[in-house]
């Protein structure tokens, strides 16, 4: 009897309320709960060099003033049920980002406010490859990573990771920029006498035993990744032999984005062995992702910005 009358209830109200159009809201008519929980903004990319498009967990409602850029104007906002799609009065800066703040609601009225930073979008990315690294640096000999150009093409925007992109210890995010097939672009990790053209944004150096690297298209933490490596010494214990939980975290983001072939400490490349003077270096830019495409250059044989050393160390 009570199940009849809750069932009469609910369509006596949908009944009530057909005759003209009430205001947009999700309710469970049997147990009086509205939807009171707002909508979460799950990922945002650049689409073209002035236009944005955000993704919500929900259809979600707008209205263009709810948008602004602090440098750049917005000719117009618009939306399709999870998809809002922003259009900017003029591109991003290559190598440059802007913070768009803006307000949704959901079909309940829930609202969220955001603030969320763009970074522009490089129609031309170079193609890179880690060619050379070192990690137990020197004033003299600093922590140095080499890329090689393999595509030509820009380099606004192509960040290099101490770690990964969703985890990272330093990066360097680079601006715009030329580059031909073949150059060699070397980045400095650490402060000391010798280095690179370009520096980190932090010149704390790099993790001397256990630790990662990775290129990524662009600065943010679900950008497409370009290039991995993963090193260890091989007798840490502790955090599945990778010594960090961030260092456990950011080989589990490479392995699952097909840019390392292992989760496991025992398939990162052996450090061992490695000095400021001995690199690792890649054999011949084979890139199978694993720990095979790499060796340790003999005593003094480290080439930071031409060809790697073919001198190999042996203990």
């Amino acid at each position: 009897m009570k199940y009849c009358t809750l069932v009469l209830l609910a369509i006596l109200l949908i009944t009530a309320g057909s005759g003209c159009r009430q205001a947009d809201e999700v309710i469970n008519v049997l147990s009086q709960k509205r939807d009171s929980t707002p909508p979460t903004l799950i990922s945002w990319q650049m689409k073209s060099p002035s236009t944005a498009t955000l993704t919500f967990s929900e259809p979600v409602v707008i209205k263009g003033s709810d948008f602004s850029i602090e440098t750049i104007g917005i000719t117009s906002a618009t939306v399709s049920m999870t998809t809002v799609t922003i259009t900017m009065a003029e591109a991003i800066a290559l190598g440059k980002c802007v913070r768009l703040y803006g307000r949704v609601e959901d079909l309940s009225r829930n609202s969220l406010r955001f603030a969320i930073t763009l970074w522009a979008k490089n129609p031309q990315p170079a193609r890179l490859l880690i060619n050379e690294f070192t990690t137990k640096g020197t004033e003299v000999n600093p922590d140095r990573v080499e890329l090689v150009v393999l595509e030509r093409g820009n380099l606004a925007g192509i960040t290099l990771y101490a770690g990964s992109p969703a985890s990272y210890s330093d990066r360097l995010i680079f601006e715009d920029r030329w580059a031909e097939r073949g150059t060699y672009v070397v980045v400095r990790f650490q402060d000391g006498q010798d280095g690179g053209e370009f520096e980190s944004e932090q010149l704390a150096g790099l993790s001397s035993n256990n630790g990662a690297l990775s290129v990524a298209l662009t600065p943010e933490w679900s950008s497409p990744i370009m290039d991995a490596v993963v090193w260890g010494n091989r007798v840490t214990t502790t955090y599945e032999g990778f010594g960090s939980e961030a260092l456990l975290t950011q080989v589990g983001q490479l392995a699952e984005a097909g840019q390392w072939s292992s989760n496991k400490s025992g398939d990162s490349i052996d450090s061992s062995l490695s000095t400021a003077t001995r690199s690792f270096c890649r054999d011949r830019l084979i890139d199978t992702n694993s720990e095979r495409d790499w060796y340790i250059c003999d005593t003094r044989q480290a080439s930071f910005g031409g060809p790697n050393s073919e001198k190999r160390y042996s203990p």
